[in-house]
């Protein structure tokens, strides 16, 4: 069908539909662009998400080993990391989530700053305890290997009882149609509660996650005030996310992933 082919031509070109503007463009309602966006679903070509579809490609299904990921966009993931930290610089109490670009703020933090991390991240705590100045405290709860991320019911009850004043949060994808999305069920409760008793939060992002979806939604993009990523995000990206009320840092210094 030819409606059908368009818009997987506007998904190439655009890396994202609307359902609402694909209907516009092409001269058809919007119940109508939803059936052909399930058929299309359906037949692999894309996936649907809400709102509109994205690429096959933008939503992988499993995140890779630690391992792996400890060496993919590395110069990205410090540059992010020191970006964050200095955003962390005024603050009392902040929450660091797992994941690689997340020990990078880690090892980022000033050793010389007063600070209290509570983060479910066994590797983020570690590199915390060599700073004299910086009390971390660790969530009691399930240990999932790799990441060595602490999760469970346990670990939300004690998020209850935390306000950070800052939370930075990792992420398998951001996206203006689905959000914040991630690779781990379980640990998404954790996040949410981070999430809404925090002052301000920002999602770390090497660009490669940005407009990527992830099997598990954490929340909307109103529930964020910003992301950090690096120079390798496209205008357009950028420019959608701040359209949405996005504060998006670009960090200093990073390479592009793949560059």
């Amino acid at each position: 069908m030819a409606r059908r082919a368009r818009i997987l031509e506007l998904l190439r070109q655009e890396r994202t539909v609307r359902s609402e503007d694909a209907a516009q463009a092409l001269g058809v309602s919007v119940e109508t662009i939803r059936r052909d966006l399930e058929q299309l679903d359906h037949a692999g070509e894309l996936v649907r998400v809400y709102g509109g579809a994205i690429p096959v490609d933008a939503a992988p299904a499993a995140e890779p080993p630690f391992e792996a990921r400890s060496v993919l966009a590395a110069d990205s993931k410090q540059a992010i990391g020191r970006a964050a930290a200095e955003l962390a610089e005024q603050v009392r109490t902040l929450f660091v989530d797992i994941g690689t670009t997340a020990m990078q703020v880690a090892a980022a933090l000033s050793a010389s700053a007063p600070i209290t991390v509570v983060t479910p991240s066994m590797r983020v705590a570690e590199i915390l305890t060599a700073r004299s100045m910086i009390t971390a405290v660790v969530p009691g709860g399930v240990v999932r290997g790799g990441d060595l991320a602490i999760s469970g019911s346990h670990a939300v009850e004690f998020m209850r009882d935390v306000s950070p004043d800052l939370a930075l949060l990792g992420s398998g994808g951001v996206s203006v149609e689905r959000g914040l999305t991630d690779f781990e069920m379980d640990e998404v409760p954790l996040k949410r509660v981070a999430l809404r008793n925090s002052s301000r939060s920002y999602v770390l992002a090497d660009s490669s996650k940005i407009e990527s979806v992830a099997p598990y939604r954490v929340c909307g993009l109103d529930a964020l005030t910003g992301v950090i990523t690096d120079d390798g995000i496209s205008a357009a990206h950028r420019e959608a996310l701040e359209a949405a009320g996005i504060d998006v840092i670009v960090a200093d210094g990073a390479r592009r992933p793949g560059a």
